[in-house]
């Protein structure tokens, strides 16, 4: 199973202000993220990695409605 950015985020138990803040940019942008990842910086990807302990294979990259199986 791959992880959002949104669930990795809820499965520790922070809100987005919290983390936001921890990684030094806005809440706004993190929420962007987690819409849609497809164009997420490798610097900010590491900081999810090495924050929830996660694989770069882990990670689901795209839009939040993508994840979706119809």
């Amino acid at each position: 199973m791959k992880w959002t950015l949104e669930a990795l985020r809820i499965a520790a138990g922070m809100t987005q202000e919290e983390l936001a803040s921890e990684f030094g940019v806005s809440t706004n942008t993190l929420a962007k993220l987690e819409y849609d990842s497809s164009n997420i910086g490798m610097v900010m990807l590491k900081k999810y990695m090495f924050k929830f302990h996660v694989g770069f294979d882990d990670i689901f990259l795209g839009k939040k409605y993508e994840n979706f199986v119809f």
